[in-house]
């Protein structure tokens, strides 16, 4: 079976492993094609790159995109993206959101210390080790300052979607999103539509906005979760995607490349991506 990686982070957002550690995995797991989607950022795609070449792994730029639709709240696109593309356009962008991340996790800080579990700036910032700011680092934050016992828990208390220290950031829309995905000669694909309130719903409204697919080979869903994605695909025109979103926070994660996908789906990936990597 080929094997695909199509979302993965580094150190240059959320998760805790380099971008040429994350490819080496995927590689001693069988991978022929993965790509680097950490959120807000490009910054670990040459590195990864450069880690698969002589693995015999391809690397496809890739990014992670907040987004918000009005009716479904906050949703996450994954844009996969031709290496020698135009990228001015969609840097300038991603320039602005990790700027914006920031001052969202000063907020949330705010927050947290208004609920009496108070951490320090700066604790955040070397919890990121120069990548983009993002919740998990708080959560790690929260587990340094003896709050909280896990990551987890950080979220399940304080930091989850609408949770008392939640903080929404300033973000586009999914079609504004897609747009700019299709700007820079890339692909748009719905992240984990699974773990979102109303799948179905929150699947044909990214397709009504013009994306191209949506992840449904992702992490360990069910057989009868991917089959009815599979489905739905099928029906909307969607591709359908897959990953493991490993972050390698948890120790219970699935590590590059584990994630399960039909022979068929991954060769319509390869052919799909090719001339990306």
């Amino acid at each position: 079976m080929a094997r695909l990686d199509l979302h993965l982070h580094s150190t240059c957002s959320d998760g805790r492993r380099a971008p040429g550690w994350v490819i080496e995995q995927a590689a001693a797991h069988g991978a022929e094609l993965v790509a680097l989607s950490d959120h807000d950022t490009l910054a670990g795609v040459a590195e990864a790159r450069a880690a698969g070449h002589p693995l015999g792994v391809a690397v496809v730029p890739a990014v992670e995109i907040s987004v918000i639709d009005e009716a479904l709240g906050e949703l996450h696109v994954l844009g996969y993206l031709p290496w020698q593309g135009d990228l001015v356009e969609l840097e300038a962008q991603l320039s602005v959101y990790r700027n914006e991340r920031i001052g969202r996790a000063r907020r949330t800080i705010d927050a947290l210390r208004a609920l009496g579990a108070p951490v320090d700036e700066d604790a955040v910032i070397r919890h990121a080790n120069g990548g983009v700011v993002g919740r998990p680092h708080i959560a790690r934050a929260l587990v340094e300052a003896g709050h909280v016992g896990t990551v987890q828990e950080a979220f399940d208390r304080y930091l989850h979607n609408g949770g008392p220290a939640f903080v929404q950031r300033s973000v586009l829309s999914v079609r504004e999103s897609v747009e700019l995905i299709h700007a820079a000669g890339g692909i748009a694909s719905l992240a984990h539509p699974t773990r979102y309130g109303e799948t179905d719903a929150t699947i044909e409204s990214f397709a009504a906005a013009g994306g191209d697919g949506v992840e449904v080979y992702y992490r360990d869903d069910p057989p009868e979760v991917v089959a009815h994605g599979e489905r739905l695909a099928s029906r909307l025109g969607l591709v359908a995607t897959g990953g493991s979103d490993f972050h390698g926070i948890q120790p219970d994660e699935l590590p590059p490349a584990a994630a399960a996908m039909p022979d068929s789906a991954a060769d319509r990936l390869l052919e799909l991506l090719k001339g990306f990597a």
